[in-house]
């Protein structure tokens, strides 16, 4: 009862931002008892953490935005935050809890947001608003890699469902449907078959005489390329690049090549599968 009194108070555009999200999740049911029969790879935020994301916190009019690790999915808690010049520390769930008003009255907006915890590259990005809504709520930062090594995330929201990411080396094509590790040389670190990612790729060496090209895939092709999609280029202790992809209708985006050691980025939309 207390419940429905609750939404009684809300607005009709609220009632129905939460029907539409409601649906999303039912639709998804079947999708995550799969996952769970099959023994796939379970997705880095959960039915539940999604719902709690996207839909409650929202009747508090609470915006949460959430932290983890890029390669364990684990959240993170004691992030420092910068969130332009205020500061914030995430909470044992890897979340921080802002008022949603301010964002809510946004037709398009961005505002900075840093994020550095020991141990971790710092993030530096923007934090998007469209029509009132914080685009991308959910973030991971990559654990500090040796010198040598470089790590390619892809984070995206929930449309495309399925996005795959594609390194291809001189003797190697790392993704979830060709071969997931080349020993000493590169492997797939994560993989997100439900929308936001990431999807994760660790190049172990780059070798300055050969060629590497990274590519994403619209594999599920249940929505176009909607240019919120996300590429960090991260070595050794620095955030080397953050790439936005496109707003396109291609299957493909050809993300990056790197050649001679030096890093040519492309972000070229094409309908050729990687």
């Amino acid at each position: 009862m207390h419940y429905i009194q609750r939404l009684s108070l809300l607005s009709i555009k609220r009632v129905s931002e939460l029907e539409k999200y409601m649906k999303k999740i039912f639709c998804s049911l079947s999708f995550f008892s799969l996952l769970l029969f099959t023994g796939l790879t379970q997705a880095c935020w959960d039915l539940k953490e999604r719902s709690n994301i996207e839909g409650f916190a929202e009747l508090d009019d609470v915006l949460i935005i959430s932290l983890k690790d890029a390669i364990s999915c684990k959240p993170l808690a004691s992030v420092n935050i910068m969130l332009g010049e205020l500061e914030y520390k995430t909470d044992s769930r890897g979340y921080i809890e802002l008022p949603m008003q301010p964002f809510a009255s946004q037709m398009e907006a961005s505002m900075h947001f840093k994020a550095s915890k020991t141990g971790y590259i710092t993030l530096s990005t923007d934090l998007l608003v469209e029509a009132g809504t914080v685009l991308n709520r959910r973030m991971v930062l990559s654990p500090v890699l040796p010198p040598g090594k470089t790590r390619f995330v892809l984070q995206w929201e929930d449309e495309p469902q399925d996005l795959d990411l594609h390194l291809k080396g001189p003797d190697f094509h790392i993704s979830y449907r060709n071969m997931k590790n080349a020993p000493n040389r590169a492997r797939l670190d994560v993989d997100e078959l439900e929308g936001y990612g990431p999807e994760t790729i660790t190049l172990e060496r780059i070798d300055d005489r050969q060629t590497y090209d990274l590519s994403v895939y619209n594999y599920s092709n249940d929505a176009d390329f909607k240019g919120v999609e996300l590429i960090y280029v991260y070595a050794g202790d620095r955030l080397v690049k953050e790439m936005r992809l496109p707003v396109n209708k291609k299957r493909s985006v050809q993300v990056l090549q790197i050649k001679n050691a030096k890093y040519n980025f492309l972000n070229m939309p094409t309908d050729q599968k990687p």
